[in-house]
């Protein structure tokens, strides 16, 4: 009797602390779920009243498209109102409002003559920054307008300038593009070359901005399309005489070696509709880039890609 007594009087309080340990347990439980729900409220109503504040922006922004009676204020508020949609996540309602703002006859520093009371178009330079805007977010839609808005109006751009071009794939590459706005790129930059004056600086940036999509793009299918375009150029390229071509800002340079192992990646067997639009590209490239031997050193010249003489 005795040793049951004394068994109870040591089991009784080791239960109460196995019961106490398994309350703390559950009310700890208990209070990191109530943390946990009151976090992901606090981070759902942070949301909601974000993409609230970007929507009042936005239609603080779609405001600006309203005319006025300056035609340079028009301009200037039309471009502000592009960019700003661009920025707040908007990029598709931006380019779809650039299709009948984008006035190629505009410039940055001088907009274009409009009715005193109507709509101003925005400068190409503007343009840009709106496609480029768009180019960059994760979103294929406004990838794929912005892509064919570019394609549309390639031959009014001059390749020569870099404000006439994305920067996102100006020596660079965005891999990550519909396979159709990659192919609208493509021939926006083909047609944009073929409407240049043929120079040898012309020349230059298609085969340096040619380069980077091969180098940036894991696709071997765009390699080889690639690989087809910097062949169909490269033999007036060689006839240059540079042997380093420099990039766009923090890209370094490109050497006529990488642009040649680039065009050895050529599509030799063309089976889809993106390689037969290759194959007539290369061919009105190689009529072009012939022609392409007089290189030019204006003021600002450096701004663009620029060369290094063979020595």
């Amino acid at each position: 009797m005795t040793v049951f007594l004394a068994l109870i009087a040591t089991l009784v309080p080791a239960s109460i602390a196995v019961a106490g340990l398994l309350f703390k347990q559950q009310a700890d439980n208990r209070l990191t779920e109530e943390h946990q729900q009151s976090e992901r409220r606090l981070e759902q109503e942070q949301e909601q009243e974000d993409h609230r504040l970007k929507l009042d922006a936005a239609m603080r922004a779609a405001d600006l498209f309203t005319p006025t009676g300056c035609a340079v204020s028009n301009a200037a508020r039309a471009a502000s109102g592009l960019l700003a949609l661009a920025r707040l996540g908007f990029a598709d309602l931006a380019v779809a409002q650039l299709v009948d703002l984008w006035s190629p006859q505009a410039t940055a520093l001088a907009p274009a003559v409009a009715e005193p009371k109507g709509p101003c178009g925005v400068s190409t330079e503007t343009a840009i920054q709106v496609i480029n805007a768009a180019l960059e977010t994760c979103e294929s839609d406004a990838q794929l307008m912005a892509a064919e808005l570019l394609c549309q109006n390639a031959s009014k751009l001059d390749i020569r300038n870099s404000l006439h071009w994305p920067s996102s794939v100006n020596s660079a590459w965005i891999p990550r593009l519909p396979a159709t706005a990659k192919l609208l790129i493509v021939d926006a930059l083909v047609q944009m070359a073929l409407a240049s004056e043929q120079t040898g600086n012309a020349l230059r940036e298609l085969a340096v901005r040619l380069y980077a999509i091969s180098d940036g793009d894991p696709a071997l299918r765009v390699k080889g399309c690639i690989g087809t375009l910097m062949s169909a150029i490269l033999p007036a390229v060689r006839e240059l005489g540079y042997k380093d071509f420099m990039r766009g800002p923090g890209h370094g340079v490109v050497t006529l070696k990488e642009m040649e192992r680039a065009a050895e990646k050529a599509s030799r067997h063309p089976d889809g509709y993106f390689e037969a639009m290759v194959k007539d590209r290369s061919e009105k490239l190689g009529n072009w880039s012939q022609k392409c031997t007089v290189v030019s050193f204006p003021a600002g010249e450096l701004g663009s890609p620029g060369l290094r003489q063979v020595s």
